[in-house]
């Protein structure tokens, strides 16, 4: 579903990110650990596509993403359910409107957006704020909120940014579980976490785990961090229970479509 390709990015002036390699394919579950300041956040931007890398590729269901129109942009990430350290939500709306909106964007039909919603809500054990208004919350709970958001109606390719920090070990399993559900529905996961005891629990639910260690993957070489992949002239058929990815607006350069054999996982 992502793939990342030799991908390099400076803040600064100083490199954050250096020849980066790897790829999540769908319903897999990859946690990138790795200490403060390792670059996590950063690559976790570029997987999400709000960034572009300053060197290397990003490849997104197969198409090179700096290649795209801007008007596809758009389209792109609302395949993508993002869920940042600070969550950007809407304070005068309740919590159940923030993540209809994930849903809405991707086309749900208000009824089963709300169903979705509620489902998502359930999931990360927040039913009871559902009727809230964000503003009231406390920081925590809209951080759980935005992963809701997030896993809504489980989109292609979900990315979250230490999503279980400063939490206790109850919510810290319930997000493991969460987030493992969410791949169990057929989603791409990829979650960052700083968090041993976290990064332990999603690989005890079938994660695979990739360390980061100042900008760089540590203790294993770019190939073979992704499943091995055998091409087909025919297209496999797609498996009800995968995420189904929006099409793009435009029609962009066939050049930059790209066989999954040659560019990591779908």
């Amino acid at each position: 579903m992502i793939w990342l390709e030799g991908v390099g990015c400076q803040r600064d002036g100083s490199l954050v990110l250096d020849a980066v390699t790897f790829g999540v394919a769908r319903s897999e579950l990859v946690v990138i650990e790795g200490s403060v300041a390792s670059g996590k956040s950063t690559l976790l931007e570029l997987a999400a596509v709000v960034r572009m890398p300053d060197r290397g590729t990003v490849w997104f269901a197969g198409r090179k993403t700096a290649s795209l129109q801007q008007a596809s942009l758009p389209f792109v990430r609302r395949n993508i359910g993002y869920c940042k350290e600070d969550p950007l939500l809407l304070p005068e709306d309740s919590v159940l409107a923030n993540v209809m909106m994930a849903l809405a964007v991707r086309g749900e039909p208000p009824a089963d957006a709300q169903k979705l919603a509620h489902d998502a809500l359930a999931l990360v054990q927040a039913s009871e704020l559902s009727s809230r208004q964000v503003a009231s919350l406390s920081s925590g709970q809209k951080r759980v909120v935005a992963l809701a958001r997030a896993v809504a109606g489980s989109p292609p390719l979900v990315v979250a940014d230490d999503p279980a920090a400063g939490f206790g070990q109850e919510a810290r399993a319930a997000i493991a579980a969460a987030l493992a559900a969410t791949r169990d529905a057929g989603a791409a996961v990829l979650v960052a976490t700083a968090d041993t005891v976290f990064a332990d629990a999603l690989v005890h639910a079938g994660g695979r785990r990739i360390h980061l260690s100042q900008g760089r993957i540590a203790g294993a070489p770019a190939i073979g961090l992704v499943p091995a992949l055998t091409p087909s002239p025919v297209p496999s058929p797609v498996n009800e229970s995968q995420a189904k990815v929006i099409t793009l607006a435009h029609d962009d350069n066939e050049e930059d479509l790209a066989p999954p054999a040659t560019r990591g996982p779908r």
